[in-house]
Order: C-alpha cells, then structure tokens, then sequence
C-alpha cells in the first residue's frame, strides 16, 4: 500500500512539473488565444488607451501614477509618459538589440491568481512585433508569460518589473491575456 501511494505521488509531481514546463515554455505561435490587435491606416491617429492615476501605491512597486489596462492586469509606462495618454519617450531610453529597451512594470490585482500572457506588435502595416524580457539576463521574446500571485505577501498586488523592445517610433498595442479576460492597451512612441 506504501509503495502504491509513493507512486502516485511520484506520477502527480512528475505531471505537475510537465504542465508548468509546457506553460512557461511556449513561443509567441503557440499562446492559448490569438494575437487580435487591430491594425490603422498610416495616417490615421493612434488610438491611445486613456490611463488610471494610482497616487498611494505600494513601496515595493515602481512606475506610475498612471496605470493603463482594467482589472486584474495593468502596465505603466516609465519612460517619457506625459498626462493620462499612454506613450513613452524614446530619446532617452537605452538601445539594447536593435531597439530601445524600456522599464516596463505590471500589477495584477490581490485577487487575481493565474496565468498572464503578454505580447504586442506595431498596429501599422510593417506589424514590428514587440519584444519583452523579465529581467536584465533573458533573452527577449514576443511572448511575456508570468504568473499570479507573485506579491512580497498575501493579499498585495503582485508586480513584475520587466524591459519591452520598442524598435521605434509608432502606434503599437499590447494584448494582455489572462484567465477571466483579454486586454488591449496601445501607446505612441515617440
């Protein structure tokens, strides 16, 4: 009977472990929903998403005070971001690949426990995918996947602080998946 439980044991973490190594490691082509980010003429606006202020933030998150995206998942953009418009100011954020590579943090709410997937392309005709990376040493990929809760203790936002590649200047979205919906936030660079 011991042996029997032990080995069920063994087939429940082996199982698990399997799951999480398929979830952290699909590329961009095999994310559970569809890239969907609308495309725009070249001239047409960029359809910037509108942000919320957040004045009493946590300590231990950067960014801010405005906060683009709804409920659980939410993106600020630190560099160059002027008024409530969602944008960044390329002048002064570092080339890094080809691209300038931007200090990009998220939140999810306290409640919110699950997947996140993040990914982002130019919304113009070139479709310039955007690239992410959670911390200095990863390779940048098309597709962000972090995971709630992920909070110094229960019951906090959790936060990520990672680097988006902006090749350059233009309209582009972010599409933000998680378990209960799909978000889209899209910015200007200049």
């Amino acid at each position: 009977m011991r042996s029997l439980i032990v080995a069920l044991i063994a087939v429940v973490l082996v199982a698990s472990v399997a799951g999480q190594v398929t979830t952290t490691s699909r590329g961009a082509a095999e994310s559970e929903r569809p890239l969907n980010l609308p495309m725009i003429g070249p001239h047409d606006p960029c359809p910037v998403t509108i942000g919320s202020r957040w004045d009493s933030k946590p300590d231990y998150i950067f960014g801010g005070p405005m906060w683009f995206g709804t409920a659980p998942v939410s993106v600020a953009f630190t560099w160059g971001q002027q008024g409530e418009r969602a944008g960044l100011s390329l002048s002064n954020i570092p080339v890094e690949r080809g691209a300038r590579r931007a200090k990009t943090p998220w939140i999810a709410e306290p409640s919110y426990s699950g997947p996140v997937e993040i990914r982002g392309r130019s919304l113009r005709a070139d479709r310039t995918a955007l690239l992410f990376s959670r911390d200095m040493s990863s390779a940048p990929t098309e597709l962000l996947m972090l995971r709630a809760p992920n909070a110094p203790q229960p019951n906090l936002y959790s936060f990520w602080p990672s680097s988006m590649f902006v090749p350059g200047p233009g309209c582009y979205g972010i599409q933000i998946d998680t378990t209960p919906r799909t978000e889209l936030v899209v910015f200007e660079a200049t």
